[in-house]
């Protein structure tokens, strides 16, 4: 007679041994189940490792592991934790408590980079909601071609609000593009001339816009902080319309 060794987890049998009679035991994992739990905790460990490792990004360290290990979040919980606090996060970065670069690396490692895998693991190539999900993802990726460059021009931009005081924010804008375009250095290839001259432009035309939308804006400092954060507010809210952060 024979002892039939049941996976815990899936139920299949995954081993026999000689027995009195025949009885069916439910321990153990076998090798797809043992191996997929391995995976799981290899990814939460990954998690933990790159937040408590990355000395770029300490800033971020006591937070996310406070939310891993003692919430015992799901990853899906941790994104959706990161992009309710964007607004936030971006403040941080203006009032010198964190670096736009890293901020971006954030949110694209985690939160555009596991929208993708989301996107590919509830989202049905035929379903028309994908298209409008790549849309979604696409946006913010443009966003940070320029997103660090941006704040640079607007950091410039309020130095010379600073320095004259009685300069109107458009004015100042339009005198950090020329100044800046003019001081692009000349000792670079072509390509990374023309490429910095459209990133400029870019940066400009957004600086631009978003002034007039928030224009009627009193404060010139709320006003340049408005412009800044723009952006992010921008990607907190498309992100938020994927249906798995929504």
């Amino acid at each position: 007679m024979v002892k039939y060794k049941h996976c815990e987890k899936c139920k299949k049998v995954y081993g026999t041994e000689a027995w009195i009679g025949e009885i069916h035991s439910y321990t153990g994992l076998c090798v797809s189940c043992a191996e997929g739990e391995q995976q799981e905790q290899q990814k939460q460990q990954e998690i933990v490792k790159e937040y408590i490792t990355n000395k770029n990004e300490t800033e971020y360290t006591e937070n996310m592991r406070e939310i891993l290990e003692n919430t015992k979040s799901s990853p899906l919980e941790v994104e959706k934790s990161l992009l309710s606090s964007l607004d936030q996060k971006a403040n941080d970065v203006l009032s010198g408590e964190g670096s736009i670069d890293v901020l971006i690396k954030e949110i694209k490692d985690r939160l555009i980079d596991k929208a993708k895998d989301r996107m590919r693991d509830t989202i049905q190539s035929f379903d028309a909601g994908r298209i409008d999900a790549q849309k979604v993802v696409k946006y913010a990726e443009k966003t940070f071609d320029y997103l660090s460059e941006y704040k640079d021009f607007m950091d410039k931009v309020v130095v010379k609000l600073q320095s004259k005081p009685k300069m109107n924010v458009k004015t100042a804008i339009e005198k950090v593009y020329k100044e800046t375009m003019v001081n692009i250095p000349k000792d670079i290839t072509k390509d990374a001339l023309l490429n910095k001259k459209v990133t400029l432009k870019n940066v400009f035309g957004k600086a631009v816009k978003w002034h007039d939308i928030y224009s009627g804006t009193k404060d010139v400092y709320e006003l340049t902080k408005k412009m800044v954060i723009h952006p992010f507010i921008e990607i907190q809210k498309r992100l938020s319309t994927l249906p798995f952060y929504n």
